[in-house]
């Protein structure tokens, strides 16, 4: 009879399991935008439905959960203590060009070798581990990309093979290593202050070869992160968008190619403006467009924010400890004009599934290592208190996207 209970439950979990993803699935979701304008090329096409997004998350949340608690302690401590191997032997493939040789038509590991100019049993081994990690896929001895490594392609669309090339560049690991040492753990001062004393963005001034690698690495994330926003977060037609700490102007471009009568400001460092002049000329956006340097954590900003309609702030503040940006927010709020809005773009705790969630705590961790002490990720409470120390009264708003990214919002009022 207990038996006969048991089995009955087992069976019914599966429909149960079903009508909870169901339901969750057709509850409501937040409000999609639609921009004026949606070019051919447009990213948005990669922004899944709202519903298709919340049951893939909630599923992935759920199967993740069972393979954990069906996997030994012993196997999960190992897969823990060596999951730095999978990114060391990614950044080879990566930075050797393994997956563009591959892309376009599967090779044996013989054949990439030659054509790389690499040694071919180690390389060989390494692709025989890329197919265990899901990175290659191997067919009649040949390899060839998978979705996830075709990401790791140059010059493909959504390519994010420059950030790889930059979190993994080997000038880090000291900052990781002062972690490990205890340095930076008993001390409250950042990995990479530890390593190197000074903080990550006076290393990187004094090297171009490596602020143009983190440009690059910052511009390969701008499809992703352009789209969920462009699908989530509404900007006035007829506005004006400033991109602070926009880079080369990635972000801004494809803002602008979606609302063709609104104009934008790319706000950054000095030594980045001319690329971004070059970049939004190549865009043909100089009639609608601009880069202006200058450094937002000093007083008195530069008069031509002061028409901005739009302050968007994407992966800024969570390079940055509580008092640097709570500088950085009232300086803004102090230039802008009443009624013009902050949009912060940022890996927001506490708001996501479980899944995004832990990969948010790992960001975190590279923020602790390499950034400026006190730099981290933050929760809602967090940046409600960042920003009512900057002066900024109005309520917070947090926009919810088809992203690990969330929108933290506020209207700047004098």
């Amino acid at each position: 009879h207990q038996h006969a209970i048991s089995c009955i439950m087992l069976t019914g979990l599966p429909i149960l399991a079903f009508a909870a993803l169901l339901g969750y699935m057709l509850s409501t979701p937040p409000t999609s935008v639609s921009p004026p304008n949606v070019p051919s090329a447009s990213p948005l096409s990669d922004v899944p439905p709202w519903p298709i997004f919340r049951i893939a998350v909630r599923l992935n949340d759920m199967l993740r959960s069972t393979a954990e608690v069906t996997t030994m302690p012993k196997i999960r401590a190992l897969d823990s203590g060596t999951a730095g191997f999978h990114a060391h032997v990614t950044h080879i493939r990566t930075k050797n060009d393994v997956f563009d040789a591959v892309h376009e038509a599967p090779l044996t590991c013989a054949q990439a070798a030659e054509k790389l100019e690499l040694h071919e049993p180690f390389l060989c081994r390494l692709m025989e581990a890329g197919t265990t990690l899901g990175m290659l896929s191997k067919s009649d001895d040949k390899f060839g990309t998978t979705a996830v490594s075709a990401l790791l392609v140059r010059n493909v669309e959504g390519s994010l093979k420059s950030f790889i090339e930059m979190i993994n560049n080997p000038y880090f690991q000291p900052a990781w290593d002062a972690l490990a040492t205890g340095n930076a753990l008993r001390t409250g001062v950042s990995g990479f202050e530890s390593a190197y004393g000074e903080t990550h963005w006076h290393y990187m001034a004094a090297r171009p070869e490596l602020e143009a690698e983190f440009n690059r690495a910052m511009t390969s994330f701008t499809a992703a992160a352009a789209s969920s926003i462009l699908s989530s977060y509404p900007f006035p037609p007829h506005g004006r968008i400033c991109d602070v700490g926009g880079s080369e102007g990635g972000t801004l471009k494809l803002l602008l190619h979606h609302y063709p009568n609104a104009s934008g400001v790319v706000f950054d460092r000095p030594t980045v403006i001319p690329e971004t002049a070059a970049f939004l000329a190549l865009a043909g956006l100089s009639n609608r467009a601009e880069g202006i340097g200058g450094d937002f954590l000093t007083p008195d900003l530069p008069s031509e924010l002061s028409s901005c309609d739009v302050f968007l702030l994407k992966h800024i503040i969570h390079d940055w400890d509580d008092s640097s940006s709570i500088t950085i927010l009232k300086n803004i709020k102090d230039i802008a004009k009443p009624g013009a809005r902050l949009a912060v773009v940022e890996h927001v705790l506490g708001v996501s599934g479980v899944g995004m969630e832990r990969a948010k705590t790992m960001l975190d961790m590279q923020m602790m290592a390499a950034m400026k002490g006190g730099a981290k990720e933050r929760a809602v409470h967090e940046f409600e208190a960042l920003f009512a120390a900057a002066g900024i009264s109005a309520p917070v708003n947090v926009v919810m996207m088809r992203d690990i990214l969330s929108v933290v919002e506020a209207v700047l009022v004098s």
